[in-house]
């Protein structure tokens, strides 16, 4: 027994395990006994009572290690006799592994490794063990060699690691990911086995299709030649490109990085220069390398073969529905209408089609309720899919990138827009005038958080600046617009010398004059009637504004608007004045600035809100109920809605005294029934904000 120390620093030998990543340990230690020239690699996994992992056992019928290289092969970090050859010393197969890292990953595996191995050396074929703990990993016990009849291999062993990360070995990702890695290397070698937890890895059995590319890219001005092979699954895998040299033996691995919406695939670059350029891949598309003129050909290629294989797939599935009598369209489309809701249902049908249940009958069903939604209740297709199909958050993301491509989408979701803001306008209605709801509505904490998520309200054109911050933050982020440097370190105060805070501070630019324009928002609880004491701080805001000199020569428009549910008559006279739009209360200019205070109610801003929605809710028919807009606030923003705001039953709103002014959008028919009936209308952009006239 001999002891060997590894000349490297014990932190760097730790980083080189990578005990993080139990199947990178086992790949690597696959790969060692297939550049040993293996024919069969076993991989067992011993468990626990508990069903953890408790022991890895690796075993292999190669060349083994020869009691002269034993030595040499533990004792220093790289040096590896693969470092100058190119293929394996008896059967000249491509080798995996130069760097001489392989041995030390098995510390991802244990705390205890032993190896023991069989090799033909100079004094005839003998058997050799060599141990190692990690309290030491620079240490490595080897064994005197004796002579033996067994036969050549080696048996790595791991054991003595009590660590969740281990469990990573016994889910089925573990074995897509060997499954993928060796794939080329089993393609072209079908002699060799290799066996993972009781089970072969066969990747044939898992392709659903394989399609190979002469890919052509420049490097040092010479034109070069490689190839790209892509492996559709039948199994969910991760999106990998192996960077492979030209005999299909994974280098590297970096990510697709592509859009392929329903397909799980591998992708592999084979190129005989590979080998020579480890590690380039990290620098992607923006080195000057050759791996990133050939990434970047490769994602072109990758982007065009998918786009086809959408369709041949789309193509493909449709058409079996169609032999197998499943398809619930029976007619060819006669309309512009028909084939867009042919070929939305035929987007959703096939991106969801791994999804449904097998038997006939059942995907019979599950087609024709596809195809109602699509016709009759579009808005409730992603509602369906979430439910029934229990899609990823990937799959959805795919499916509405896909949807969004279609004229009838684009109208379902420009209707579901609408639809929203119909239904929080009815919400608003209530929050604001019903006599008990308004009592239970908090300023900050609920509305105010609410109508930051609502900006809209205020008039399409403006954009949300700040929230809840102080007058200095406010006129700070004006001056970072105007691309001014920061404000000097005295700050804008009200006359008082106080600070102020403002609620919402929301901003345009306007094209005409280069000017910009600004409106601050101050918002008070429904419960709250507005008296002389709110407008005068609302209007201290705006002097403090119009007294900073650093906007004396600003061209800017600031409105600054105090909103209410009620007022007393001496600030309702303010509002009242001749010379002044109705509504303003004060109506400054300060060298190029022009400032305004206005006083606006929530039914202003309803019944403004209202006008510019006017024209869908008559052509679309949507006319939400009072509970309709109760779930839309509670489902869009249950975080910020009071738990006591319960609707009670739809007959008690009809004697809910509410302003005809502010009139909510529900008008109930005399039988109770809501007037409109569709699901949603078309969104409007750009309407133009009312000026309180």
């Amino acid at each position: 027994m001999r002891r060997v120390h590894l000349e490297a620093a014990e932190d760097h030998v730790e980083r080189l395990a990578r005990e993080h990543d139990p199947v990178g340990a086992v790949k690597e230690l696959i790969w060692n006994a297939l550049d040993a020239d293996a024919r069969h690699v076993r991989v067992v996994i011993e468990r626990t009572v508990s069903e953890s992992v408790d022991k890895i056992i690796v075993t292999d019928d190669g060349t083994g290690i020869t009691p002269e290289a034993c030595s040499a092969t533990f004792d220093k970090i790289g040096g590896s006799w693969k470092k100058g050859a190119r293929v394996s010393q008896e059967l000249g197969r491509p080798l995996h592994g130069q760097a001489g890292h392989g041995r030390l990953r098995a510390f991802a595996l244990g705390a205890y490794i032993r190896w023991t191995t069989v090799a033909d050396g100079i004094d005839g074929r003998q058997k050799t063990v060599i141990t190692a703990h990690n309290s030491s990993r620079n240490d490595f016990q080897i064994s005197d060699a004796q002579l033996t009849a067994e036969e050549r291999g080696t048996v790595v062993e791991a054991w003595g690691r009590q660590s969740s990360v281990l469990n990573k070995l016994l889910v089925d990702r573990a074995r897509t990911q060997l499954t993928t890695e060796f794939a080329p290397y089993l393609a072209m070698y079908p002699d060799v086995e290799i066996e993972f937890d009781g089970e072969r890895i066969d990747p044939q059995a898992a392709i659903q299709k394989e399609t190979s590319y002469d890919l052509e890219f420049d490097h040092d001005g010479q034109q070069e030649n490689a190839v790209l092979r892509v492996i559709e699954w039948d199994m969910r895998v991760d999106r990998e490109l192996h960077l492979c040299d030209a005999e299909g033996v994974t280098v590297d691995i970096t990510e697709v990085r592509i859009q392929a919406p329903g397909f799980d695939f591998t992708v592999y670059v084979l190129w005989r220069g590979m080998p020579d350029h480890p590690g380039e891949f990290l620098l992607g598309e923006a080195s000057d390398g050759p791996i990133a003129s050939l990434l970047s050909v490769t994602r072109q290629k990758l982007r065009d073969h998918f786009k086809l294989r959408a369709v041949e797939r789309r193509h493909e599935i449709v058409d079996k529905w169609k032999d197998d009598g499943l398809y619930p369209y029976h007619e060819e489309p006669d309309t512009e209408a028909e084939k867009v809701e042919r070929e939305t249902f035929d987007i959703i049908a096939t991106t969801v089609h791994r999804h449904m249940p097998r038997p006939a009958k059942h995907q019979r069903a599950t087609l024709a309720l596809l195809r109602e939604s699509v016709k009759h209740q579009p808005g409730h297709v992603n509602k369906i899919l979430g439910e029934v199909f229990r899609l990823s958050s990937d799959d959805k993301s795919e499916l509405d990138r896909l949807l969004n491509r279609t004229s009838l989408s684009s109208i379902i979701k420009a209707s579901s827009s609408v639809a929203d803001r119909l239904d929080f306008l009815a919400a608003l209605s209530h929050m604001v005038f019903d006599s008990e709801a308004r009592k239970l509505v908090k300023e900050r904490t609920e509305l105010h958080k609410i109508l930051e998520n609502e900006t809209w309200i205020f008039g399409e054109h403006y954009q949300l600046l700040v929230s809840d911050r102080s007058l200095d933050q406010v006129l700070g982020r004006h001056l970072d617009l105007l691309g001014r440097e920061e404000r000097t370190p005295e700050p804008v105060r009200r006359e008082d010398g106080s600070v102020g805070i403002v609620d919402l501070m929301l901003s345009r630019a306007r094209k005409e004059h280069d000017r910009r324009q600004h409106l601050v928002v101050e918002l008070k609880a429904p419960k709250v009637k507005v008296t002389g004491k709110e407008l005068e701080q609302i209007k201290s805001y705006a002097l403090a504004v119009s007294e900073d000199p650093q906007f004396a020569d600003v061209r800017v428009e600031w409105d600054f608007w105090l909103v209410t549910s009620e007022m007393n008559r001496m600030v309702r006279a303010e509002t009242r004045q001749k010379d002044k739009p109705r509504g303003c209360a004060w109506d400054l200019s300060e060298g190029e600035a022009s400032i305004r205070v206005w006083v606006k109610t929530w039914s202003d801003l309803i019944e403004e809100s209202k006008g510019r929605l006017h024209y869908f809710r008559e052509h679309f028919d949507h006319d939400p109920s009072v509970e309709q807009a109760m779930d839309y606030l509670k489902h869009v923003h249950a975080q910020y809605t009071p738990e006591a705001l319960v609707v009670p039953p739809r007959e008690a709103f009809d004697d809910i005294e509410i302003p005809d002014s502010v009139r909510s959008i529900r008008e109930v028919a005399p039988n109770g029934e809501k007037a409109g009936g569709s699901e949603s209308a078309p969104a409007i952009e750009g309407a133009p904000v009312g000026d309180g006239s």
